[in-house]
């Protein structure tokens, strides 16, 4: 009974133990992460989402606007909107239509939250800093709650992986990869607490 008592505290203690604790901090110069802040001029992605007990497969449609804000359209391949979204310059978002199923705040927070982190809207938080172990940097943008991290190699020459954290776990891993005129061949977007995982492939045009 006392082996399996401590255990459970041990197992406890691990999991509120930060993944980010052994990492140190220090001041680099983050200017590296702006090229891999994609341009989405104009780029159609074959999608596949699984959200709300739901699959949804078909064409989004990711285009920046005449007043620089970047819209979304996701629709199925004979036209129907499962949603449409916009991302202004300054940060704020709008839906503009989303289907039934889908249309619950939980839901559109955590699209909003997970297209943030791809789009990379946020890198002018002048609260960012830097951890860093033997061959990894991530660096790191406070949020109210939480915090987004971007994870290159030490020298910042490539973007390994995205994450949308707690103070102790991560809650949502992202990668964007082979980048052509700005813009990612792939995107990968993974929840780590639920099933809502969104995959997206280039199209090219």
């Amino acid at each position: 009974m006392r082996y399996l008592l401590f255990i459970s505290c041990l197992f406890i203690f691990l999991s509120c133990t930060s993944l980010y604790k052994g990492l140190q901090k220090n001041s680099t110069d983050i200017s590296c992460l702006q090229k891999f802040v994609p341009s989405f001029s104009s780029a159609l992605y074959n999608a596949h989402i699984d959200v709300a007990g739901k699959h949804l497969s078909g064409l989004l449609i990711i285009k920046k606007m005449p007043d620089s804000s970047t819209r979304m359209v996701f629709s199925s391949e004979t036209g129907f909107t499962f949603f449409d979204f916009e991302f202004s310059k300054e940060g704020n978002f709008k839906v503009y239509s989303i289907i039934k199923q889908m249309d619950k705040k939980p839901v559109i927070k955590t699209l909003r939250k997970d297209f943030e982190l791809v789009l990379m809207q946020h890198l002018q938080n002048k609260k960012t800093y830097t951890l860093t172990d033997k061959t990894q940097m991530y660096i790191a943008f406070p949020q109210t709650k939480g915090y987004y991290y971007y994870i290159t190699d030490f020298l910042c020459e490539q973007l390994i992986e995205m994450e949308r954290a707690s103070k102790s776990k991560v809650v949502v891993e992202a990668i964007m990869q082979n980048y052509k005129n700005g813009m990612p061949d792939t995107i990968g977007i993974s929840h780590k607490n639920f099933n809502f995982d969104i995959g997206l492939k280039r199209i090219e045009r």
